[in-house]
């Protein structure tokens, strides 16, 4: 178990550290085939866990829940995961590893640590508010590109930022 938390650790160690010195640069994107289904940004997860566990990246997400694509970026835009999904499985790409799961939940789950409301997520990208068990979302900033989401069930509790290119 030891050698499947350690690639885990080093992602999100990474990840932080980059939040840290990500002063909003953000290397070039390349435009979107569809702008309604496109997003960027940068997006934090805190886990109230013990130790407490903060992970954070650049990113570009296009798709659904259904079948998409996410980047996960370092601030100084090197590639730090590819996830990929289809309604039958996804994919997580790190390096040269390729990690195949049944589900972007799971996927999600194992890159992450804790259970994400998929399903809604993509609804609060769009601004639309949808229902989460244990979840509380914010989307009063979202005009700004800006939403909060916060779990407070199952614990431990988690928050969730995200902070849209506009």
């Amino acid at each position: 178990m030891t050698s499947n938390r350690w690639p885990r650790r080093t992602c999100l160690s990474l990840c932080v550290g980059g939040l840290l010195t990500l002063a909003g640069c953000s290397p070039p994107r390349r435009p979107p085939t569809d702008a309604s289904a496109f997003w960027s940004g940068r997006l934090a997860l805190q886990l109230q866990s013990t130790p407490p566990q903060n992970w954070s990246a650049s990113f570009e997400l296009q798709g659904s829940a259904e079948q998409g694509q996410m980047v996960l970026f370092s601030p100084i835009g090197t590639t730090l995961a590819r996830l990929s999904w289809t309604p039958h499985a996804a994919v997580l790409e790190q390096g040269q590893d390729k990690t195949e799961f049944s589900n972007l939940p799971s996927l999600s789950q194992r890159l992450t640590g804790t259970d994400l409301p998929i399903a809604a997520l993509f609804d609060w990208l769009a601004g639309h508010t949808a229902n989460a068990p244990g979840w509380q979302v914010d989307l009063s900033a979202h005009p700004q590109g800006r939403l909060t989401a916060v779990r407070s069930t199952p614990a431990p509790e988690a928050i969730l930022r995200i902070l849209l290119d506009r």
